[in-house]
């Protein structure tokens, strides 16, 4: 389960590398959540975070390793929001 925490004005369309994940809910700073818009159902690569606004996602990996999530805005991807992160088995 994934928690994406907007807390600039603008949308952003994230998109997540090698997984296709689930929408659960979106819920405004402050607010109380509420279910996927129409068009979130299925699996999906990319969502639109909203500004003031938390998205939940879920995802499972099937593989380790190193992959990157970033902001399909080009200008964001290069200010640092292209993001590397592993995934892998967890240490003692």
């Amino acid at each position: 389960m994934w928690e994406i925490h907007n807390f600039t004005a603008d949308a952003h369309p994230i998109h997540i590398h090698e997984v296709q994940f689930q929408v659960v809910d979106r819920q405004p700073f402050n607010g109380i959540s509420r279910p996927p818009e129409p068009n979130e159902s299925g699996y999906k690569d990319t969502v639109i975070a909203y500004p003031d606004e938390i998205i939940r996602i879920k995802a499972a990996f099937v593989h380790p390793g190193l992959y990157v999530w970033h902001c399909h805005i080009v200008e964001h991807e290069d200010n640092e929001m292209m993001r590397p992160y592993f995934i892998g088995p967890m240490t003692p």
